[in-house]
């Protein structure tokens, strides 16, 4: 082994504990991009495959009733590689000893293997059978929430008639990697499925004999989608179509890409966080190596060693750091990189997920910890290359002190010796005394943002739920009905107010942009609904015109009194210019609201009614779901407090996991900065220290010169890391945000504490095993070493 090197490996052995702090650090951000991009890969790649072995679909569309041969049209469409048309309808399903409303999704599927599209995978038994009306392939999800095995029955109430369901199959296809129930926003496997049914079998019970109401097409590779949309809708218009849309709004796929592009944000927000911070604890401890070595530096000039060995040999000091940070951050980052895709394998359905070791995540992970290890060395490795042997081998200049605005501060504030001694210091290297301060705060910062997560999650679960939603159940029909259904619903034993709802599919347009969403009735004088903004405000609807969620707005870049075209899809597809009355900033959807009046004048149907919500007398609950499930108009019922828990559940088994991760990550910022800042400080200040207690000062009053000056730091870093948080919340917020879901910004005071309490807590304790080395000073080695 060279002598450098023999040397390198020296000074990292007696520097440990500082090198192992910085490398903790950056280990983080190693472990944060090896999670966030090997997740990411895991779930693209295998999504990609399942998508290219299942024939996925490209375009997709929904009419009320086409003939089959229509298929055939749409495949005859240029740029059209493939189409394949099939049934869907929504059943209940009778389970005697369930009071919750069970549904299901049943879609047909050729019962002699002809299908081509959005293939079913079978993980156990087999498809339905020909001449087999009752058999069926459940998705493998609500199999394994509900305990479903091949072999099983169940009733089901299809088109307003029951019929017995026998499963002969447990599968999984790629356009139900998430399954949403009607007016759900999560998925929940325990109270809805997709059953597979055999075609014949589904066009009886439906009564849709060579008919269909749902398209899939596979498109030619440099097809233009727009193009085939338009001509798809064109087709199928006269059929009650309700617009084709691309894969990127299908609901399955548009609820996986949210997630995918939530790591991808992940990736541009903390691994900066932890690089930076590294990169000034490279600059720190390396600089104050150098310091140290100057006599050293210049021995080894003189003995012929040139600048650029020199600048090499310690560049090798701060790339060793990197390396074994590396090694940690992989380590963690597999581990934690499994737990997430394991976690993900909840709500995500595909036949295999795995966390993928992709060797270029590992490398990238390496070159970020050397390039931010290299960033923090340059400046030292600059000046060491610079020395010449004479001033190298010379003694530096003693630090300059001079009363100044500090020192005048102390006088007037009575600060005694041992404070003055510690404003002075700070005062005389202002630089590290900053990067100190910065690092403490970015942790800090780190923590609250990541916390301000569960309060928005439950502000936001409050406001839609609890707020916005008044109702206890909800009622969706099989179709739109007139007045007569809900006095039927209003006679039922329990119901203590009935309120209806219309939705509308429309395409709206501003400008050259256009959108596809719901356009929802809103009634002046409900009671149970209304809309809610960021700020807990009720916004009234506007008397005439719209109401657009702030998210659809933008996307149209559409204002308040900007008139839009309304389109509605399907049905009588009547148009109208419609003003922009009110914007309210919802977190749920891009949704479009209306009052029930020009509902009724787009429709021209004679229904207000799609759905119907309840307010119900709790007491009554299991008699009205008993009722309410026998009701042939009901295609399916919904309960506010199941959704609540559901949604909850999955925002908690999301949010706590990355909260234990990030606390960590936080911690590991606060200990490596702490412990540098003190270790540094015990090292220049060893001979000062010794010599109070020559002259008399107690172990205890000598520590304090140590951890008053750390605690001073850290007191004032605790501001700025709260200003820091609250800013890189919102900005997180901003990142996070989607289609989907929109967090608020709606930190509690409680957050705020607890950020401040845990950094507290690791600098604390981290000075405390510093200011142990204050305690055993040896006086007589540190008063005769040589400075």
């Amino acid at each position: 082994m060279k002598a450098l090197d023999l040397k390198l490996m020296r000074d990292l052995w007696r520097m440990r504990g500082q090198a192992l702090a910085i490398a903790v650090v950056l280990a983080a951000a190693s472990a944060t991009f090896i999670l966030s991009m090997g997740v990411h890969g895991s779930l693209t790649v295998t999504r990609d495959a399942y998508y290219s072995a299942n024939n996925f679909g490209d375009v997709f569309a929904n009419m009320t009733r086409a003939p089959r041969s229509i298929v055939d049209r749409v495949a005859r469409v240029e740029g059209v590689q493939q189409a394949q048309g099939s049934i869907l309808q929504y059943a209940l399903l009778d389970y005697p000893d369930r009071v919750d409303a069970v549904r299901a999704l049943l879609q047909s599927v050729d019962e002699r293997g002809r299908d081509r599209l959005d293939l079913v995978t079978l993980k156990t038994g087999r498809m339905p059978a020909p001449g087999q009306p009752g058999e069926v392939v459940v998705d493998e999800a609500f199999a394994l929430a509900n305990g479903v095995s091949p072999g099983d029955e169940v009733d089901a109430i299809i088109y307003g008639t029951k019929q017995r369901l026998r499963v002969v199959g447990i599968g999984l296809a790629p356009n139900y990697i998430n399954a949403f129930a009607p007016g759900d926003i999560v998925p929940d496997d325990t109270r809805f499925g997709v059953f597979w049914m055999g075609e014949e079998a589904l066009e009886a019970a439906t009564d849709r004999t060579e008919a269909i109401n749902a398209l899939s097409v596979k498109l030619q590779h440099g097809a233009s989608e727009p193009d085939v949309i338009r001509a798809i809708d064109t087709i199928l218009e006269p059929y009650g179509g309700t617009g084709a849309y691309g894969r990127e709004d299908h609901p399955s796929h548009m609820f996986l890409d949210s997630e995918l592009d939530q790591l991808e944000a992940m990736v541009q927000v903390f691994p900066p966080v932890f690089l930076i911070v590294s990169t000034f604890l490279v600059y720190i401890v390396l600089g104050r190596m150098i310091r140290t070595q100057r006599s050293l530096i210049g021995l080894l000039k003189a003995f012929g060693y040139s600048d650029v060995a020199i600048a090499w040999h310690y560049l090798k000091f701060a790339l060793a750091i990197a390396i074994l940070a590396t090694i940690l951050g992989s380590l963690a980052g597999i581990w934690m990189g499994r737990a997430m895709t394991e976690l993900y394998g909840r709500y995500y359905h595909f036949p295999f997920l795995r966390f993928s070791f992709a060797p270029g995540v590992f490398v990238g992970a390496g070159a970020l910890a050397m390039a931010s290890a290299a960033l923090g060395a340059v400046t030292g490795v600059w000046s060491a290359a610079r020395l010449t042997p004479a001033v190298a081998m010379s003694p530096p200049p003693p630090p300059v002190y001079r009363a100044g605005a500090v020192e005048r501060l102390g006088q007037r504030a009575g600060f005694t010796a041992i404070g003055h001694m510690i404003v002075r210091h700070i005062a005389r290297w202002p630089g590290r005394s900053a990067i100190t301060v910065s690092g403490v705060a970015l942790s800090m910062g780190l923590l609250f943002s990541t916390l301000q997560f569960i309060d928005a999650s439950q502000f936001m679960l409050e406001s839609y739920f609890f707020r916005s939603q008044q109702q206890d159940l909800s009622i969706t029909f099989t179709e739109a009905r007139n007045e007569d259904v809900l006095y039927e619903l209003a006679q039922l034993p329990g119901v203590l107010r009935v309120e209806p709802r219309r939705a509308l599919s429309v395409e709206m347009s501003y400008a050259n942009r256009h959108e596809r969403t719901a356009l929802q009735a809103s009634t002046p004088d409900s009671l149970l609904t209304a809309r809610i903004d960021q700020d807990g405000n009720v916004i009234a609807m506007p008397p005439g015109g719209l109401m657009l969620s702030r998210q659809l707005a933008d996307q149209l870049g559409a204002e308040v009194g900007d008139r839009v075209r309304v389109k509605m899809l399907g049905g009588r597809r009547t148009e109208a210019m419609l003003p922009v009355g009110a914007l309210v900033d919802e977190f749920i959807g891009a949704n479009a609201y209306a009052t029930d009046r020009t509902i009724e004048d787009m429709a021209r149907d004679g229904a207000p009614a799609g759905s119907a919500l309840l307010l119900i007398d709790p007491a009554m609950r299991e008699t009205l779901l008993t009722e309410l499930k026998a009701m042939p108009v009901a295609l399916s019922i919904g309960d506010r407090d199941l959704e609540m828990e559901r949604f909850a559940e999955m925002i908690d088994d999301n949010i706590n996991t990355m909260i234990f991760f990030y606390i960590a990550f936080a911690s590991a910022i606060a200990v490596g900065v702490v412990y540098n800042s003190a270790r540094i400080l015990f090292s220049e200040r060893a001979h000062e220290l010794a010599t109070l207690r020559v002259l008399g000062y107690h172990r205890h009053e000598v520590a304090v010169v140590l951890i008053g000056e750390i605690a001073l730091l850290v007191a004032v870093a605790v501001p700025l890391g709260l200003i820091t948080g609250h800013w890189l919340a919102q900005f997180m917020v901003l990142m996070f945000s989607s289609d989907l879901f929109r967090l608020p910004f709606a930190p509690s005071n409680s957050t705020y504490a607890y950020s401040a309490m845990v950094v507290l807590v690791a600098a604390l304790l981290t000075a405390l095993v510093v200011a142990r080395r204050v305690m055993g000073l040896d006086m007589v080695r540190v008063l005769k070493a040589r400075d």
